[in-house]
């Protein structure tokens, strides 16, 4: 029997090395988990209602970024804005420029958390901005039908600045959290290190090929093509 997938947004933090190369920022998730226990995984999660709230955006049209996702405008804003909105609960780090010194506090986290604010809500009130060139569609999974708990995820690149560092870890989802080099983790995998999903795994494969975040970025997608794994 085939079960219904959910909607799902995931986002693949990225920044220049130091010593060269791309580094990514990871999870691994508690072992109690339903679904990919122990994995290393990127921050992400399953869209909500509150994510269907209008949220402001730059750097082109909504309906230009639908048409990288494949998707309709409506539903690029729901993926973006959990994109956005499940960053900021797993990392501490927000993906919105705004004219003010941001004000995002740890309260604000855990009131997404709750359900009791919403990421729209939030960029509003700074007076931010999510720009399209920070958070770039870069691969559409679907989890086969044969596995009980599904998504349809779509994977964002979002490019940041080596000095920005991730707030603590909620307890709740994952156990420890750090950046990683794409290198160092692919070889950690083979080693039978860290586990890593089939979707996440290609993610860092693609990444692989590059020296640097921006000439990933250079090699973007041009239309999203939904792959199955």
């Amino acid at each position: 029997m085939t079960t219904h997938s959910r909607d799902a947004a995931t986002v693949v933090l990225a920044r220049d090395s130091a010593t060269g190369g791309i580094e990514v920022w990871m999870l691994k998730r508690i072992g109690t988990l339903k679904f990919a226990p122990h994995a290393h995984v990127f921050p992400g999660g399953a869209v909500d209602d509150s994510d269907s709230e209008l949220f402001p955006l730059d750097g082109g049209p909504l309906v230009r970024v639908a048409e990288v996702m494949g998707v309709v405008p409506h539903k690029a804003n729901q993926l973006m804005a959990a994109a956005v909105r499940e960053t900021f609960e797993e990392s501490g780090i927000v993906l919105a420029s705004n004219r003010h010194p941001t004000t995002w506090s740890e309260q604000d986290r855990q009131d997404l958390l709750l359900g009791r604010t919403s990421i729209a809500r939030l960029l509003n009130r700074e007076q931010a901005h999510v720009h399209s060139e920070d958070l770039i569609p870069w691969a559409w999974w679907l989890t086969p039908d044969y596995i009980p708990f599904r998504f349809d995820t779509w994977f964002f690149l979002a490019p940041v600045r080596a000095d920005v560092e991730p707030r603590h870890v909620l307890e709740g989802e994952a156990v420890e959290a750090r950046w990683w080099k794409v290198a160092e983790a692919l070889e950690a995998n083979r080693a039978g290190e860290i586990i890593l999903l089939w979707p996440t795994l290609r993610v860092l494969l693609d990444l692989n090929q590059w020296s640097s975040v921006s000439e990933a970025v250079s090699h973007r997608p041009v239309r999203l093509e939904q792959q199955s794994g």
